[in-house]
C-alpha cells in the first residue's frame, strides 16, 4: 500500500488528518471537507459515544500504530471513520502510511441480532452468517455479497511479493433505533492519489438497507 504515505516534515497526526478529511471529501462530492482529528496511540481511538468499537490491541499489521484518525461526517449521510495510521523509518527519515480503515454507518432497518459476513469456506464464496432471515435477505443480493467481498480485503501489501493476511470485517448489529454497519477495509491507489473506499462503503450501507428493507 504505497500510495498514502508522509514523510519529514508531513509525517504529523494534524497533516495526515487533513489530507484524509480532503479526500473524503473529493471522494464524496462535497463542499467542505469533514471533520477529522489526530487521536493519540496509546488511545481507544474513539472519542466517548463513537459507534466504532475501541480499537484491538494488536492490529495485525506489520508496523506498530503511530496515531488514529477519527472523522465523525454528516453528508451524504451520517458515518464515522477511524484510520489507523502506520509508522516507520525511511533511511533517517520518518515514514508514516495508512493501515486498517474501519467505517461505522447507521442504518434505519434494525436487525435482531448480528449479522457478519462469514469466512471462506473451501472453494465456496464467503456469505452473510447470523440472524437468518436478515442473512437470507443479504445474501439474496448477489452484486452486494460481491460488494462486501471487494470492501474486505483478506491480503494486503505493496506488491504481489510482499503480503500479509488481514482480518476481515463486515458486521450489522442491532442498536435502539436501527442498526449500525461496521466495515474494516483497506485504501486504494488511483491514477491521481489515494481513495479511502468510503464511496463504496457508503453504497454498501444503501444497498444494505434496501435489501434488509
Amino acid at each position: 500500500m504505497p500510495a498514502a504515505t508522509w514523510t519529514g516534515r508531513n509525517a504529523h497526526a494534524e497533516k495526515i488528518a487533513a489530507d484524509i478529511a480532503a479526500a473524503l471529501g473529493d471522494e464524496l462530492g462535497l463542499s467542505e471537507p469533514p471533520l477529522a482529528v489526530g487521536l493519540s496511540a496509546d488511545s481507544t481511538g474513539v472519542p466517548a459515544g463513537s459507534l466504532l468499537p475501541p480499537r484491538e490491541r494488536f492490529s495485525g499489521m506489520p508496523a506498530p500504530t503511530h496515531c488514529f484518525v477519527y472523522v465523525d461526517a454528516h453528508l451524504p449521510r451520517p458515518f464515522e471513520l477511524r484510520a489507523a495510521v502506520l509508522g516507520g523509518r525511511s533511511g533517517i527519515r520518518r515514514h508514516l502510511g495508512l493501515g486498517h480503515l474501519l467505517y461505522a454507518v447507521p442504518l434505519t432497518p434494525r436487525v435482531p441480532s448480528r449479522v457478519e459476513l462469514g469466512p471462506v469456506r473451501g472453494s465456496d464464496p464467503a456469505a452473510f452468517e447470523g440472524d437468518a432471515e436478515a442473512a437470507h435477505c443479504l445474501n439474496r443480493d448477489v452484486e452486494l455479497v460481491d460488494l462486501a467481498h471487494a470492501l474486505t480485503p483478506a491480503t494486503a501489501g505493496p506488491d504481489r511479493n510482499h503480503t500479509w493476511e488481514v482480518a476481515r470485517r463486515l458486521t450489522i448489529d442491532p442498536l435502539p433505533q436501527g442498526s449500525v454497519l461496521v466495515v474494516q477495509t483497506l485504501h486504494r491507489p488511483t491514477a491521481r492519489a489515494w481513495s479511502l473506499g468510503a464511496h463504496a462503503v457508503l453504497d454498501f450501507a444503501a444497498r444494505a438497507e434496501t435489501a434488509l428493507g
